[in-house]
């Protein structure tokens, strides 16, 4: 974990003196304030409490906004820093961040694309080479840096504005054969990521939709790596929504397709997928072999041949996504562990799938019958889930709750529930 910072005595201040409120009455505050602005946010106690504790640096975009308009005073007379630490490799500041996250609006990926040609008033654009070839992968680019931090729901609508515009362009615009070989694998690699966000925004059906543009636009395009992504996203979405065998036969169809370029990681990574359906189909003797290739080959390390959009898949993908497995084969025990591990591990920039695991792991302590700690774990995942816009997150914590709310003559799982109920609903 990040190192505690020494706690915020300006922003507990204003809360205690100048509003007189409680933890929880200023959370609902924000969330009240926060809809007159438009802002669909899920503040609780514990989420005011890592900002006066010094658990975070600063808040959130979102959560920065609100609190001047609700204070009237910027984010250094708060007591936070003016600048955050590095996100990511390169050097990315909060002033950065916030003209990111502010690019995010409802108009700039679509005003974005249209300025490399497409106009609305005018009909056809110009003609277009590989300069606008290169803003369209910058845009897909940004996307997934920024999905990383907050999830899909904020971005997904951005995402399917911009494949739009891309579409437009592609069959208006005047170009090269090779240019246009290069707009539709770029098309293809947004509508992958565009299927992402929408199954992240739990939307599953406009995922799938998606998906099948990627394979069309990739396979126009010759572009086998982007083909071989959107069978492994393929495969997953179909382990999770019910579809296990469906799971099985698009992760064996993402490694046929790669033919002979599918590097260790890969492979590892579709017998990952392999596993994920036998586990839902029950089969522990086809699991528990799947995964066993997938430890094996993700051993062999990485390769000058891997794709750049497996950069996710680290150690304790691995692991978290192995502790599901056994979770739907019963092995609770192995689960727990692996989880813990998981949670140890990840890269604190994968904000989304930090919250996704905690909320695995409270599950894992109800399917062992521990109760308290698995509200306990809960608990300390609202303000990570409070962070990120992801409604498949949410509504795994909302059937959490559903496991728990039997259990509510308990005090802890009665202060998980009132705590968690912004965020629920």
């Amino acid at each position: 974990m990040a190192a505690k910072r020494a706690p915020n005595l300006k922003v507990r201040a204003v809360r205690e003196e100048r509003f007189h409120m409680s933890r929880s009455e200023f959370a609902a505050l924000i969330n009240e304030q926060g809809a007159r602005m438009g802002e669909n946010t899920g503040c609780t106690s514990r989420v005011v409490a890592t900002w006066e504790d010094g658990d975070v640096d600063c808040p959130r975009p979102v959560y920065r906004r609100i609190l001047a308009a609700l204070t009237g005073e910027n984010m250094s007379a708060l007591g936070f820093p003016s600048r955050q630490p590095p996100m990511h490799r390169t050097v990315v500041t909060s002033d950065q961040f916030d003209d990111q996250e502010q690019a995010v609006d409802r108009r700039s990926f679509v005003s974005g694309l249209a300025a490399l040609g497409f106009c609305p008033e005018r009909g056809t654009p110009r003609k277009i080479g590989s300069p606008e070839v290169h803003t369209v992968r910058e845009t897909v680019r940004r996307l997934k840096q920024l999905d990383e931090q907050m999830g899909g729901n904020n971005l997904c609508m951005d995402a399917r504005r911009a494949l739009g515009a891309l579409n437009r362009l592609i069959n208006t615009a005047w170009y090269t054969e090779p240019t246009g070989r290069e707009l539709r694998s770029a098309f293809a690699d947004l509508a992958v990521l565009t299927g992402w966000l929408s199954y992240d925004a739990d939307r599953t059906q406009d995922a799938w939709a998606y998906y099948n543009q990627s394979l069309y636009q990739a396979r126009m395009a010759e572009d086998i790596e982007v083909e071989v992504h959107a069978y492994a996203q393929m495969s997953m979405a179909a382990a999770r929504k019910g579809m296990p065998r469906d799971a099985v036969d698009l992760a064996r169809m993402g490694q046929r397709a790669g033919r002979r370029h599918v590097p260790p990681r890969l492979v590892s990574l579709f017998a990952l997928r392999e596993a994920c359906g036998w586990s839902r189909l029950g089969d522990a003797k086809a699991c528990r072999a799947a995964l066993s290739r997938a430890y094996e080959a993700f051993d062999k390390g990485p390769s000058d041949d891997d794709p750049p959009w497996i950069d996710f898949y680290s150690p304790a993908e691995l692991d978290g996504l192995a502790a599901t497995c056994h979770a739907d084969l019963g092995d609770t025990g192995v689960a727990q562990k692996l989880t813990e591990k998981t949670l140890a591990t990840m890269d604190h920039r994968y904000g989304r799938n930090r919250a996704w695991y905690s909320v695995v792991l409270a599950e894992v302590h109800v399917r062992k019958g521990d109760i308290h700690d698995a509200c306990e774990v809960a608990r300390n995942t609202l303000p990570l889930i409070a962070e990120v816009s992801s409604t498949r997150t949410v509504a795994r914590l909302a059937a959490f709750r559903k496991s728990v709310g039997q259990h509510k003559d308990n005090p802890l799982v009665r202060d998980f529930l009132e705590e968690s109920r912004a965020l629920a609903a």
